[in-house]
C-alpha cells in the first residue's frame, strides 16, 4: 500500500511539472501602444517562465525569474493600423518570419498560391525569383538584429527598398 501511495505521489508530482507555456497563449494584439502592451504582460504573465517581450526589436518587458528557456514574444508597431500586434499584415512592418514577409509581397494578404512578378532578395541573395512571364520589380529585404535575448540575438526581417519604384523612392531600415 505504501508503494502505491508513493507511486501516485510521484505521478502527481510529474503532472505538476508539465510546462506552463503549453497552456499559455501569447496574445496577438492589438494593443493601443507600447504602454498597453507592457501593462498587459505585467498583469497577465503568470506562466512561471522566464519571459522577454520585444517591440520593433527592442526589449520592452523582461521577467528574468522563472524556469525553462526564455519565452520570447515579438511585437511590431503596425504602420497601417497604428497599434501594436504580433503580426501586422503590411509589407512596411517587421516580421519574425521571412516567409511571412515574402507572402505579403506576393499577395498583399499573406496567402498562397500567388502569381508574383517580383524578385525578392534578402540583402544580396535572391530568395524568391519572379514567377510570372514579365518581371516588374526587385524587392530588397534586410535581416535586423534587435536587442539581445537570453536565447541569443533577436532577429527580425524588414522591407528595405524596391527597384524600380513607380513613385517616390521608399527605403526603410531596421527600427
Amino acid at each position: 500500500m505504501k508503494a502505491i501511495t508513493l507511486a501516485l505521489a510521484g505521478l502527481l508530482g510529474l503532472a505538476a511539472l508539465q510546462p506552463a507555456h503549453a497552456e499559455f497563449v501569447i496574445p496577438a494584439g492589438p494593443f493601443a501602444n507600447e504602454q498597453a502592451l507592457v501593462a498587459w504582460w505585467n498583469a497577465n504573465n503568470s506562466s512561471g517562465l522566464v519571459t522577454e517581450v520585444f517591440l520593433n526589436g527592442r526589449k520592452v518587458y523582461d521577467k528574468p525569474t522563472g524556469w525553462g528557456p526564455a519565452m520570447v514574444a515579438p511585437y511590431y508597431l503596425c504602420a497601417a493600423t497604428q497599434d501594436v500586434r504580433a503580426r501586422c499584415n503590411s509589407t512596411l512592418d517587421g516580421s519574425t518570419r521571412l516567409d511571412t514577409l515574402i507572402d505579403l509581397f506576393d499577395t498583399g494578404v499573406g496567402t498562397r498560391p500567388a502569381l508574383a512578378d517580383t524578385d525578392i532578395y534578402l540583402g544580396a541573395d535572391l530568395v524568391r525569383p519572379f514567377t510570372t512571364p514579365s518581371r516588374r520589380a526587385q524587392v530588397f529585404l534586410i535581416r535586423c538584429l534587435g536587442d539581445s535575448s537570453r536565447r541569443g540575438g533577436f532577429y527580425y526581417y524588414k522591407f528595405h527598398h524596391i527597384i524600380p519604384d513607380f513613385g517616390p523612392p521608399i527605403s526603410h531600415g531596421c527600427y
